[in-house]
């Protein structure tokens, strides 16, 4: 599996999960949420698409090798475990975002 499988992911952790995400939105929760408000309708899709497929490629993974794997995407949280990444992606991949004002 290669990061470049997942260009929207790789745009959304480098933009929202980048090194000063917990100064700017304190969780990676909250960052993912501001993705999530931020993007269009069309972006939300591709975000969810692309997560799901990548938690489904991680199952045989240990937790270094996935971190390793969201790293090379951009992503600057490192989660405490495998199931911390599952549990983020899987709740953004279920969350709508926001209507547009």
């Amino acid at each position: 599996m290669k990061g470049s499988d997942f260009p929207e992911l790789e745009r959304v952790f480098s933009g929202y999960l980048h090194e000063d995400f917990l100064e700017e939105y304190g969780t990676p929760e909250a960052a993912l949420r501001a993705f999530l408000e931020d993007a269009d309708s069309a972006e939300r899709r591709r975000f969810q698409t692309e997560a799901r497929r990548f938690l489904d490629q991680i199952h045989a993974l240990d937790a270094d090798e996935a971190s390793a794997l969201i790293a090379r995407l951009g992503c600057r949280w490192t989660p405490p475990s495998r199931n911390a990444l599952t549990t983020l992606l899987q709740d953004a991949a279920r969350q709508r975002g926001a209507k547009k004002r």
